[in-house]
């Protein structure tokens, strides 16, 4: 882990320090191995909100964080981790241990996990006036960790008398909706793996070759330029595939005529892309397809345009209905604009982070409106419209389509940056780097 790195994890410790307030602590357990089947685990993924405040990637850890010291420790903040072991190093691979967290992650004291039930009865039998856990990993744990931790779980009904047990995850998702320049950095290496990635992956769209083979060219691609892992898993659908919002079957025919819609990315360090695209599989869009295109475009332009600080997430969305619904009706798509719900299913977008769909709150109350767009909120803009084949009230020219098209847009004080802008969009362009795919 770089300098840059250790600094963006440490503030976000102190930031969080400062969130939950004096009297209070913070009990934040890592992931743990998820078994898949018979003896074999899935592969292992941190917790998002865990590997935020730490960088650590290992299993069976947890963070300790207060406003003051913990027990004799001399810190405010205690990092629990697997201990060295030569076997189990031998097996499934090595492991920091407690000695070398400073060093690597520059967290101050650090412990094997054995001693996490002794520090947690010491953080708890503190003055408390709130308790912060993330409850939901909680209640999920395995191994090792469930044993340390399971006095603390048989003791929350008697916690929750003395002091406000609250989960962490609304103050982290507030945290997280704000991205630093180091988020936005890491947001912007995984766009540009993945939109290398597709360019490649786009020489391979041609009439009969199968969804699967354009999945494997992105996923492939996403290795080869630097990505550690998918954002999400690739949605690759032709034809009429691409009304159902989340295909994931991806083991269809590309036919000629038909329409191709991938929505895939990779990501970087834990922080996720989000990208779709739709192309001609013949390499070039019929008049009936390009209208429709056309209009996605439209859409998708003018709702970017819009993503500064102070604009409303919810109105972004409605001026995208507007667009579609205005351009369906003089195509003689859409008769009543009020029905334009029945071409574009989804919202205009989301936060997006260490998740795709990030874990930040959209909530408006009196004291937090989290519709109003501010400045360090990344989040993509994707609208769509959806026809499929039975739609016997559309034309049946237009019957079968589905378009989508998604960037990812960084909202800054000086305007809306398309972290996403070269990955090609424009139809033409499209048809011109397809000219020779046919």
């Amino acid at each position: 882990m770089d300098k840059e790195q250790k600094a963006f994890h440490k503030s976000r410790r102190e930031l969080l320090r400062k969130a939950i307030g004096k009297d209070a602590v913070a009990v934040i357990f890592g992931s743990t191995n998820f078994n898949k089947s018979f003896d074999g685990n899935f592969r292992f993924k941190q917790y998002k909100n865990f590997y935020y405040l730490t960088g650590f990637e290992e299993p069976n850890a947890a963070l300790i964080l207060s406003d003051k010291e913990i027990g004799k420790t001399g810190s405010n903040e205690l990092l629990f981790v697997q201990k060295k072991d030569k076997i189990f190093e031998t097996w499934d691979g090595r492991r920091m241990g407690f000695e070398n967290s400073g060093k690597a992650l520059g967290i101050k004291r650090a412990f094997e996990n054995s001693e996490l039930q002794k520090y947690m009865n010491l953080a708890k039998n503190r003055n408390l006036r709130r308790i912060y856990v993330n409850i939901s990993e909680l209640i999920k744990l395995t191994g090792e960790v469930r044993q340390y931790a399971s006095q603390f779980l048989d003791s929350l009904n008697r916690l929750a008398a003395n002091a406000e047990l609250i989960d962490i995850g609304y103050i982290m998702g507030k945290l997280r909706a704000v991205k630093t320049k180091y988020e936005m950095k890491m947001i912007g290496k995984a766009s540009d793996i993945s939109v290398k990635a597709y360019y490649e992956a786009i020489k391979s769209i041609m009439p009969g070759k199968y969804e699967y083979e354009i999945q494997a060219a992105l996923e492939y691609n996403y290795k080869i330029f630097g990505s550690e892992d998918n954002a999400y898993y690739p949605i690759v659908a032709s034809g009429e595939n691409g009304c159902i919002l989340h295909y994931e079957d991806n083991n269809c025919v590309l036919k000629n005529g038909e329409l191709l819609t991938i929505d895939s990315a990779g990501e970087h360090r834990y922080y996720c892309s989000d990208i779709t695209r739709t192309f001609p599989i013949g390499g070039r869009f019929t008049k009936e397809q390009r209208i429709i295109y056309d209009l996605v475009l439209k859409a998708n332009k003018e709702c970017i345009r819009m993503c500064r600080p102070g604009a409303s997430f919810k109105k972004i969305g409605e001026v995208s209905d507007y667009i579609i619904a205005d351009g369906l009706k003089k195509a003689g798509i859409l008769k009543d604009k009020k029905d334009v719900k029945k071409f574009t299913l989804h919202g205009i977008g989301h936060h997006i982070g260490l998740d795709t769909h990030d874990a930040v709150s959209y909530t408006i109350t009196r004291e937090d409106n989290n519709d109003r767009l501010k400045p360090g909120n990344v989040l993509t803009i994707e609208p769509g419209i959806y026809i499929p084949g039975d739609m016997t009230s559309v034309p049946k020219k237009f019957r079968g389509t589905a378009v989508r098209i998604e960037d990812v847009i960084a909202v800054t004080g000086k305007g809306p940056v398309n972290l996403t802008s070269h990955m090609i969009k424009e139809p033409d362009d499209i048809e011109a780097f397809m000219s020779g795919n046919a």
